[in-house]
């Protein structure tokens, strides 16, 4: 196996392009979990919303308004969890949960009903690449960072901003107290409810949007769970990044670069016909997120978590 032709430029910029989907989840899901929601839904959100984009790509012509659709439908479905963990006060987990299966069933009922009379799998048409003038010609990096199609700029400038949101923002002060001390941020006048709400609408969108990177800024069609536990991985990413977005976001930049290490192994190496089955090199992202976990958690201190996460806001009653 040639090493010199899987590890270069090439797999750095692959990387990154496979990494921004999980990114978006990620740092969405921060923002969820410092107002103390629990958003187990995550790969849920991420699957209808990149069905949602799919057809409304294929069907206008237009990747903006596939993007928007997968955007609408993530925040539609972080409605829908907002209405369960904050309105109702129901069980976050089994909310997330029931929201991840009901979507795998929706979305393989629904593509099935729309494209089966069709004979081949349908696609859409792929994003060109920008190279920034001055910025591309930067040694090793210009080409790594600087050549990828609009929508991986506008959603690496997305996700990068939630820092910014969380630590120096009225709104970021109000999502941090709201899941550190929810009765205390009702005192000072902050409407607990209201804040989780809007931050699972952010969390929904990010997760859409995420949806719609994938499916209109890389693969550029549709499967059966084409979003393939990106959405369990994010939820892992925020506890390793200890609910920081720029470390979770460097996180998931970790877990795309290895994810393309491993398609450049299978391609180099034959794919099923290598002494190797093609699925442990599938597996190698996965397992190291795994690792990385559980090295996190045991060095992590217990702080690092919202005191209030998971736990529902009831006025008057103390938690």
């Amino acid at each position: 196996m040639d090493w010199s032709s899987i590890v270069g430029i090439g797999l750095f910029a692959s990387g990154l392009q496979l990494a921004m989907p999980t990114a978006l989840a990620a740092v969405g899901e921060t923002v969820s979990e410092r107002a103390g929601v629990l958003n187990l839904g995550l790969e849920g959100m991420m699957l209808t919303a990149a069905l949602a984009s799919f057809v409304g790509a294929y069907y206008s012509g237009s990747a903006t308004l596939g993007v928007l659709a997968g955007v609408v439908t993530g925040m539609a479905m972080g409605a829908l969890m907002a209405v369960l963990s904050v309105l109702l006060k129901t069980d976050q987990v089994i909310n997330g949960i029931v929201l991840v299966i009901f979507a795998g069933g929706v979305t393989a009922f629904a593509y099935e009903r729309l494209f089966r009379h069709l004979g081949v799998p349908p696609e859409i048409d792929a994003l060109p690449k920008l190279a920034i003038p001055g910025l591309f010609d930067i040694p090793w990096v210009g080409p790594v960072v600087f050549n990828q199609n609009a929508l991986f700029y506008f959603s690496a400038g997305l996700a990068l901003c939630a820092w910014p949101l969380l630590f120096r923002t009225r709104f970021g002060l109000a999502v941090r107290a709201a899941g550190e001390t929810p009765a205390a941020a009702d005192a000072a006048a902050v409407h607990v409810d209201r804040i989780r709400t809007v931050a699972l609408l952010v969390c929904g969108a990010m997760a859409g949007l995420g949806g719609a990177v994938l499916i209109v800024g890389d693969v550029n069609l549709f499967g059966t769970y084409i979003t393939a536990g990106r959405g369990w991985v994010a939820l892992a990413l925020v506890i390793f990044g200890r609910w920081n977005p720029l470390v979770v976001f460097g996180g998931a930049l970790a877990f795309g670069i290895v994810d393309a290490l491993q398609l450049r192994i299978q391609a180099a190496s034959g794919g099923t016909s290598a002494a190797v089955p093609y699925e442990v090199f599938q597996a190698l992202p996965y397992v190291l997120t795994l690792v990385v976990m559980v090295t996190a958690t045991a060095a992590m201190r217990r702080s690092a978590q919202p005191s209030a996460l998971g736990i529902p806001f009831r006025k008057g009653v103390s938690e």
